[in-house]
């Protein structure tokens, strides 16, 4: 668990330091700088380059520090002497960064980072207490009154004095979950408010404007019936607009204040029943989940959830107190039964269990499922992963609850892997395991450490799933079937150092081919006809070298006679299909349809 050193974490970080202040970013240059000093704290090019950003960033006295430490290393490095020039002319220390910068000129007339220095100096002296300063007021007069004069809008954009060459993204705040849901609150309450019933137009028409459905193969008709829905919304949003200027909000709101206090009193008992009725439906679904998860029936459970999210969803802390405790309680049940599919089953064959972790695992299965298995019990949530994908992503930028950003990580990281994203689909599993470890949740643990198993499987990285499996095997002891799940990545690496099998009847087919390859063409007809003469007879009887028959019988499966829904595969040996029955009846015959 602890992090790994990093090879020539001096130079990484140093450089990264420089890359940065030139491209004036000067809180992540300085951020690498320190950790490029934590690594080694006796470097002069350190010591200077974080001086440099510290005066850049207007941070003068860390600048200064970082300068005598470089000079009390080497005193004779220029460099940190002209950052000590600088530190001291940004802390208003005229006189000395003067006299500093002409002893540095002496020794070093090029750069001329020196005599830039003293001229700045100089004239910044010159401008405080020369010949440079004059009657403060008269000669600023004629600048006060144009500034008295002019009308200053703050909502105009201001000038930038400096613009970079680099271009930078513009820094957007994220809302946390409460602010997102006050905003859109009080814009739903502002257009019931100022609308009434004409507000429901203005909800389908927000929601009509970004639908996907409303482009179709008819490109005409779909712009023309956005310009309508983009036309209908500006009028709405300006009839709102036009009401409240003429009724502001507050007065509304003493209007509602003034009422009498028998109606206050009984939207407190309204408020009151309202809770009663939420914490009785939310008690009774969780009692659902956890008897569904009881029986590990996933389905159910998962089914439960959905429906107990969209009732969270709707409710606030205000008509439900107890929020954040039930969803805590929902994605622990969640995440208990996510890890409780991983597990092996002892009344599944060898094979039955290997396919079992191969599709839990998103390994390639060829056999279609049965309900006695746990692909008939297995979640499939969304039918559209870039949808479920944007979904959980915008959920998650807003989640607040711990227990629950586990599970949309988890639900990121398994979509992810779907779509063969493997590097992004690891860095959600990480974060899985980083949140739980935070939080001492061992089940999110391991359902974060199946979801990293799961891509490192599918790219056949043996190194890393054994890896992984050594390093959860002693965190699943915390858990309480701590047998099962220890058997289940067990016979993860069984199956990760098996050898590929490849199938018998293609080594049979590429053995005929290169003995046909030698033989003149009257010979290989020939032998192609003594090699179908010799697929008929049994192994024993045939030389080991030459091509053999496919053995049936050792592969010990076999189908029902009729392909049911349901059914599952039975162990024995090959049956035959029975011969269609006839009638006695001349000229009629009963079909098996």
């Amino acid at each position: 668990m602890f992090e790994k050193q990093l090879y020539g974490a001096l130079t990484v970080y140093r450089e990264r330091g420089a890359y940065l202040r030139r491209l004036e970013q000067f809180e992540k240059a300085k951020t690498a700088y320190d950790e490029a000093y934590t690594n080694a704290n006796n470097d002069v090019r350190t010591l200077t380059g974080r001086s440099q950003v510290c005066s850049d960033a207007v941070q003068p006295l860390q600048a200064y520090t970082d300068a005598e430490l470089a000079l009390k290393l080497e005193p004779y490095n220029m460099i940190a002497r002209s950052m000590q020039c600088r530190a001291m002319y940004t802390m208003s220390d005229f006189e000395r960064s003067v006299v500093m910068n002409y002893r540095g000129a002496r020794v070093r007339r090029q750069p001329p980072y020196f005599v830039e220095g003293i001229n700045q100096g100089i004239e910044t002296i010159q401008d405080c207490i020369g010949v440079n300063v004059g009657d403060v007021m008269l000669d600023f007069l004629p600048l006060i009154r144009k500034s008295e004069v002019a009308v200053v809008d703050e909502n105009d954009p201001k000038k930038k004095l400096h613009i970079s060459r680099i271009p930078q993204p513009a820094n957007k705040k994220k809302l946390t979950q409460m602010q997102a849901r006050k905003h859109a609150t009080l814009a739903r309450v502002l257009a019931m408010k100022y609308l009434g019933p004409m507000a429901y137009d203005k909800f389908f028409l927000l929601k009509l404007k970004d639908d996907e459905r409303l482009m179709s193969a008819n490109v005409a008709g779909s712009i023309e019936l956005k310009k309508i829905a983009r036309e209908s919304l500006r009028s709405l949003t300006e009839r709102q607009d036009m009401l409240r200027a003429q009724k502001p909000y507050y007065s509304i709101k003493f209007a509602e204040r003034a009422e009498s206090k028998y109606q206050n009193k009984y939207k407190e008992e309204v408020l009151a029943r309202e809770r009663e009725i939420n914490t009785r439906n939310v008690d009774r679904l969780l009692k659902q989940i956890e008897k569904s998860l009881r029986a590990k029936r996933v389905m159910e459970v998962m089914s439960y959830a959905e429906r107990l999210q969209q009732l969270f969803d709707m409710k606030t802390p205000r008509h439900l107190p107890d929020k954040d405790i039930y969803i805590d309680r929902l994605y622990r049940a969640v995440g208990e039964a996510y890890l409780c599919q991983h597990r092996l089953s002892y009344r599944l064959s060898e094979r039955g269990n290997r396919r079992r972790i191969a599709f839990l695992m998103g390994l390639p299965v060829g056999r279609p499922k049965s309900f006695d298995s746990v692909l008939g019990n297995y979640p499939y949530k969304f039918a559209d992963v870039k949808k479920a994908l944007t979904k959980v992503s915008a959920t998650l930028d807003m989640c607040e609850n711990s227990t629950m950003r586990c599970w949309l990580m988890y639900e990121m990281s398994r979509l992810l892997t779907t779509q063969k994203n493997y590097a992004l689909s690891k860095f959600y599993a990480k974060r899985v395991q980083r949140e739980a470890q935070e939080i001492s949740n061992a089940t999110w643990w391991l359902n974060g450490l199946f979801a990293l198993l799961s891509g490192e499987m599918q790219q056949s990285n043996i190194n890393e799933v054994r890896a992984a499996v050594e390093e959860a095997y002693e965190y699943s002891k915390k858990i309480l079937d701590a047998e099962q799940v220890q058997a289940f990545l067990r016979k993860c690496v069984q199956m990760m150092e098996d050898e590929v099998q490849i199938e018998e009847r293609k080594i049979i087919e590429k053995r005929e081919r290169q003995i046909l390859d030698v033989m003149d063409p009257v010979q290989s007809v020939e032998a192609r006809v003594l090699f179908k003469k010799m697929s008929a007879l049994p192994r024993g009887r045939r030389f080991s070298v030459l091509p053999q028959k496919t053995d049936f019988a050792g592969l010990k499966v076999e189908r029902r006679r009729r392909c049911q829904m349901g059914l599952t595969v039975i162990p024995g040996p090959v049956r035959t299909l029975p011969a269609p029955k006839k009638s006695d009846t001349r000229g009629f015959q009963i079909f098996d349809v």
